[in-house]
């Protein structure tokens, strides 16, 4: 059975990682990366996203086709970042539609579209997995983006040149 590790922050002690799989694993060619972010959340929101995550989090460990999962977050800033890999998008969308995940979509989805929350949402096909700073520009320039709930940008899939430069880059 899969088991998640946290990962303290060690210059920020309200900061915090919890991975799920190893970061240096082969990925299929079918790889995919699904990467929800939260900013500006407010004390609540976090609390909330937390405690919705523990359940998530539980579900994941039960998903064979999950390849590697990793969430992090900060008070300060309001920060949630939840990034899963997946062996393809059909295992991915599956996962969405039922259990944890669905409740939390359907139930606390104003805790990412309310108040001063900025969003970000993408999913994109990989060769291998990303760095956090990659993830993070990848997702902010490209993902679908929401200011306050209100939809301010569509997303759109990274060039080739992304995938290509991810995979061309020493570890």
């Amino acid at each position: 059975m899969k088991v998640w590790r946290k990962h303290p922050d060690p210059n920020n002690k309200y900061g915090a990682t919890f991975t799920l799989g190893e970061s240096d694993t082969d990925l299929p060619e079918n790889a995919i990366i699904s990467v929800t972010r939260g900013e500006k959340f407010d004390f609540i929101r976090i609390i909330i996203n937390g405690i919705v995550n523990e359940f998530v989090k539980k579900q994941l460990t039960k998903n064979e086709n999950l390849i590697y999962a990793k969430l992090s977050g900060q008070l300060q800033g309001g920060i949630g970042q939840t990034v899963t890999i997946w062996r393809d998008r059909e295992s991915m969308n599956r996962f969405r539609a039922k259990g944890a995940h669905k409740f939390a979509k359907r139930f606390f989805s104003w805790v990412f579209y309310g108040g001063k929350v900025e969003a970000y949402f993408l999913t994109w096909r990989i060769r291998e997995i990303p760095t956090e700073i990659e993830i993070e520009k990848t997702i902010k320039e490209y993902g679908r983006y929401f200011v306050g709930g209100k939809l301010v940008r569509q997303s759109k899939q990274p060039n080739s040149t992304l995938e290509v430069e991810s995979v061309g880059r020493n570890r």
